[in-house]
């Protein structure tokens, strides 16, 4: 069966790299935030100690993945790479938002621009795998 390539596939191309660039800068962004965490737990002792470098590292984590899964998968605009950073940012920064946003711990505008990057990163990388789909269309 032939395929239709259209203009959409280079399009998708760009919308992929746009992403993939938003997801690097949530992910850097947080490895900062990581080593926040890290000197927060530094002047701590014993078990609260060990409970915040715990999510210290838990933030390093998930901060790598997100870097790693769009440096290797969302700029060459790949499905599978789509879901994890869609599911694995947008979890963290649903959580960033339940527990310390929502309750006013932080400001809207701090607590709100972290989403915002996921936010424009799942937008640009959702263009992309349209235009993917659209430029795959069979030729009827």
């Amino acid at each position: 069966m032939e395929t239709r390539k259209t203009a959409t596939a280079p399009e998708g191309a760009t919308w992929a790299r746009i992403g993939a660039g938003f997801y690097v800068a949530w992910g850097l962004f947080h490895l900062r935030v990581a080593y926040d965490i890290y000197e927060l737990g530094a002047g701590q002792s014993g078990l609260a100690q060990g409970r915040i470098f715990q999510l210290a590292a838990y933030m390093l984590t998930i901060s790598l993945f997100v870097i790693a899964v769009a440096v290797l998968k969302n700029s060459r605009n790949d499905r599978t790479g789509y879901w994890l950073n869609l599911i694995v940012a947008g979890w963290a920064d649903l959580i960033w938002v339940a527990v310390v946003v929502a309750p006013g711990y932080v400001g809207l505008l701090r607590g709100l621009a972290p989403p915002a990057i996921f936010l424009a990163g799942a937008a640009a990388t959702t263009l992309a795998r349209r235009a993917k789909i659209l430029s795959d269309q069979p030729v009827i």
